[in-house]
């Protein structure tokens, strides 16, 4: 349990002042964290990002690139900034297409070479940081982007951004710099180059040296922020503290975060945005709120407001009738990112991927299994495994910490008993055996199509239950899976199961739950599509005609399952995607990646926001436009990422309170995104008994309480902080105003 001290002043009729006094104990372990990526935000600025994006759609000139400020031209600048802001608010690069076809992302292919080195072709540290966050971003292969030009000796082949960039660390300082020299553009040593060096290296998911993290620590200006040698800058100090983060390298307590946020603090405006020359700048207040994001502080709100106004309302205020920010398409790309509480690096599908795949591999038993519902569990490890594969990962490299035996082994070992469970348990097997490059005609000692056949009745023409979906479909994607011949009756037996209404149920059985769904849907639909049913056949159509009208307002089918499966399911039919984008222009996909968490793991649903094990297994394959059978591949090794500290923790932050006919008192706090944290709230008069039991209200981003006292006397309060997923504190100045002080303790147990 950790202990924390809250000095409070009241003045009667006047705001009450609060802050919060750190001490930490000098045998209380401090650990380093990796990096936090956002939690989902909790501000909703859905119209504002509507009209942002509107109007970016003005900007864009024939070549794809973004019209820059300055020059009335499209310039790579000002582009990669638009793809990053699109990426923060979920939207796909081919958001913006010009009249001539071409995206933002085409257009800095083509200019790749260019952008990021001088006339000897000598690298830009900085730009290719900067470029590698946009094509990360941007679901851009960051090894493989754009060309070398004509007359070169690699001319025509790809450019390895990480390598490049990689290639300019100089171990001895920790800087990654060259000789590189343009107009103003510089490749020495300092703080753009680390920064957007560090930042680019961390969305491609590249350890970030001790070194260079401690080269840009050592870059900070005495005021205690960072900027260019002549005092600390808002949006340097900005995008600073984020690439400290993005390194990996520091616990988010640590001293030099923490400055760099006080930095920020210290240059916020009463508005509660941040100022550049005099003037609230949309720019400067959309980078300190993704710095302040980075940091935990989400949402940035309560946790961050000054006299009653908060970053979030100041950067709204912004908006100009025209849906821009600043008036032109860079200021309105920052915003996005701002309106999004979207620190960078912006991770892409595939590296999102890979945290949820991390985040797999911790959650693995020691005998290789992963756990369903009662223990470990034969078909929870199909799954995941059917997860690796599908991103084209060898199952058989991810083993639990210090042991070797793999999901592979553990099916293996399982495989004799779990095919007879049934005929969904056998063909599920063939169907994860087969994707991670095994022989289903001899696993674990077993003939799986041979098990699965078994469970055929050709009086019935049905595997197993006729009237079960499941038992129907995985066996029939379990001997597709296998090369092995399927049953025309089965085939039959399953579009017999198809509903009226075009979906599929479970099983027919009376039960309430049982009605048709997206997810038995989906999965039906693979099957026959694996049995050679046509995608124009009478059941095809009708199954994506259910799948059309059960599809929600944000492009999905109500959670992370059902979006997966229903998915997959059109997927298999090779329907156009573009015909599966919702009125509001959400696709299928940014619905499944909503489900997504920060640090890996999806939920099922947001209503039940904790880490859910089947929806990041079944979510994966989907996300990654793949759908079964997953024919065999060549596999790679695993090598797990790191996630960033969970963002389920509680950040706690400065209470604040003020007299009225009584004493109002709010607790922000940051962060816990599975809702479980709480704060528990105790008051006396100085000196007396605990008054317990206070009641507390949670609101998104603060607790709040009355405290029915209206006499001039001094009152201590008492906050515990509570959450099973820990709480995570930044230190702060201590400030007492006179005359009335009150005793805060905090005390932390996570």
């Amino acid at each position: 349990m950790r202990v924390r001290n809250l000095i409070l002043t009241l003045t009667l009729g006047a705001a009450l002042a609060l802050a919060l006094l750190w001490a930490l104990t000098p045998t209380a372990p401090v650990r380093a964290e990796r990096p936090a990526a956002p939690a989902t935000p909790l501000i909703e600025h859905r119209d504002a990002i509507s009209r942002a994006l509107a109007y970016l759609k003005t900007q864009q000139a024939p070549d794809g690139g973004l019209v820059s400020p300055w020059t009335g031209q499209a310039d790579d600048f000002t582009t990669i900034k638009t793809v990053i802001g699109l990426a923060a608010v979920n939207q796909p690069v081919a958001y913006l297409t010009s009249v001539s076809g071409t995206t933002p992302l085409d257009y800095l292919a083509t200019r790749a070479y260019t952008y990021t080195r001088d006339a000897s072709g000598t690298l830009f540290p900085g730009r290719a940081g900067m470029l590698l966050v946009a094509v990360v971003a941007g679901d851009g292969d960051p090894t493989a982007f754009g060309k070398y030009p004509d007359g070169h000796g690699s001319a025509g082949l790809p450019l390895n951004l990480v390598r490049d960039l990689l290639d300019t660390y100089h171990p001895e300082t920790g800087a990654y710099s060259t000789t590189a020299q343009m107009g103003w553009s510089t490749g020495e040593a300092n703080t753009v180059n680390q920064l957007w060096a560090i930042l680019g290296l961390a969305a491609a998911q590249q350890p970030i040296p001790v070194t260079a993290t401690n080269f840009l620590i050592g870059l900070q200006e005495t005021d205690g922020g960072w900027g260019y040698g002549a005092g600390g800058d808002v949006d340097a100090t900005a995008l600073v503290v984020q690439a400290l983060i993005a390194s990996g390298n520091l616990p988010l307590d640590a001293a030099k975060v923490q400055e760099g946020l006080e930095f920020l603090r210290s240059r916020q405006a009463a508005s509660g945005g941040w100022e550049s020359w005099g003037t609230l700048s949309a720019d400067s207040t959309a980078a300190a709120i993704q710095a302040i994001a980075a940091a935990g502080y989400t949402p940035a709100t309560a946790s961050w407001a000054v006299a009653g106004h908060d970053p979030h309302t100041a950067l709204a205020s912004l908006q100009a009738p025209d849906g821009s920010f600043s008036g032109n398409a860079l200021g309105t790309a920052h915003a996005l990112a701002g309106l999004a509480e979207a620190p960078l690096p912006i991770l892409g599908n595939a590296q999102m991927v890979n945290r949820a795949l991390t985040w797999m591999s911790e959650t693995q038993n020691a005998d290789g299994s992963w756990s369903g519902w009662a223990g470990p569990d034969p078909g929870a490890t199909c799954d995941a495994v059917l997860a690796y594969a599908a991103a084209g990962y060898d199952p058989r490299t991810v083993h639990p910490s210090e042991r070797v035996t793999s999901a592979l082994d553990y099916l293996a070992a399982t495989a004799a008993e779990f095919v007879q469970r049934s005929p969904d348990a056998a063909g599920k097997l063939a169907l994860a055996v087969v994707a991670s490059g095994g022989d289903p005609g001899n696993f674990g000692g077993v003939d799986i199509p041979a098990a699965i056949t078994a469970w055929y009745s050709p009086t019935l023409g049905a595997f197993g239950v006729p009237t079960n979906t499941y038992h129907q479909a995985f066996a029939i994607l379990g001997l597709a899976a296998s090369n092995a011949p399927i049953p025309v009756t089965a085939t039959q037996t399953l579009i017999a199961l198809q509903q009226a209404d075009g979906g599929w149920k479970y099983d027919l059985s009376p039960a309430a739950w049982n009605t048709t769904a997206p997810d038995h849907t989906g999965l039906a639909l693979q099957a026959l599509i694996a049995a050679q049913v046509t995608p124009t056949s009478t059941a095809i159509v009708s199954g994506l005609a259910f799948l059309r009208a059960q599809q929600d307002a944000l492009g999905g089918w109500g959670n992370a399952n059902s979006t997966a499966y229903a998915l997959q399911g059109v997927l298999a039919t090779r329907d156009p995607l573009d015909n599966w984008v919702s009125a509001d222009g959400h696709s299928p996909f940014e619905a499944l990646a909503s489900y997504q968490k920060a640090d890996g793991p999806f939920v099922w649903a947001w209503t039940l926001p904790t880490d859910n094990g089947l929806a990041t297994w079944q979510a994966i394959p989907a996300l990654l436009g793949r759908y079964y059978p997953l024919p065999p591949a060549s596999l790679a090794p695993f090598r797990p990422v790191f996630r960033g500290p969970d963002p389920d923790r509680m950040v706690a932050c400065q209470p604040q309170a003020a007299w009225g006919h009584s004493v109002e008192v709010v607790i922000p706090f940051g962060s816990d995104l599975d809702r479980n944290g709480s704060v528990a709230l105790d008051w006396r008069v100085a000196g007396g008994q605990w008054v317990t039991g206070t009641a507390v209200h949670r609101a998104d981003g603060a607790f709040t309480a009355t405290i029915p006292v209206t006499q001039p006397l001094t009152y201590e309060f008492r906050a515990a902080f509570a959450d099973p997923d820990g709480v995570q504190f930044g230190p702060t100045t201590a400030v007492t105003l006179k005359p009335h002080s009150v005793f805060l303790p905090v005390v932390l147990r996570g």
